[in-house]
């Protein structure tokens, strides 16, 4: 496992937001599934984000995935030259989830706080230490954002990756 997020607001109040914003998006057919998930993966998907948001964090989430056996080894790639092949699942796998995912709902709790607290913007910063930033990231780095926005876009967020913080390995959160 690489470096662990820095998450600067996940108290109690942002856990409870993020438990509510978890369950909004089972309710609502929004929780993302990897396809890398197997059938326990799929089955214990839910309990486990749910557990790690009221109680620990995306690293913690990524051994208990990793413990768990939840992705599959092999999957079905396109080739270049337009056939399929299977390879093996990188060992990441259920790091970059976890992380992804986590955060994903540690953001939208973050947007819930700031619309609370009548704060008009949440500013974008490096959670995660990366050795070399995309230039795409780094560019995101101090950016304020409108936290009623921002909490739309990652509510709607779904595998098209529309939300420019979400992007696998970005490393960036919010705060205000």
């Amino acid at each position: 496992m690489s470096t662990m997020f820095n998450f600067k607001k996940l108290d109690q109040r942002t856990r409870t937001l993020m438990v509510e914003e978890i369950d909004l998006a089972i309710q609502n057919n929004k929780l993302y599934f990897s396809t890398r998930f197997n059938d326990r993966g799929r089955n214990g998907w839910p309990g486990a984000l749910r557990k790690a948001a009221e109680s620990s964090d995306s690293h913690r989430l990524a051994f208990d995935l990793q413990q768990a056996s939840a992705m599959k080894h092999m999957e079905g790639r396109a080739t270049p030259s337009g056939g399929y092949t299977t390879a093996h699942v990188p060992d990441t796998a259920a790091e970059t989830l976890a992380d992804g995912q986590f955060n994903r709902f540690y953001i939208a709790a973050i947007c819930r706080r700031a619309i609370e607290d009548n704060v008009s913007s949440v500013i974008v910063y490096r959670a995660k230490f990366s050795q070399e930033p995309r230039p795409e990231s780094a560019a995101l780095e101090g950016a304020a954002r409108n936290p009623k926005d921002l909490l739309e876009e990652v509510r709607d967020h779904d595998t098209s990756l529309k939300c420019d913080l979400l992007k696998p390995n970005s490393g960036l959160s919010i705060d205000y």
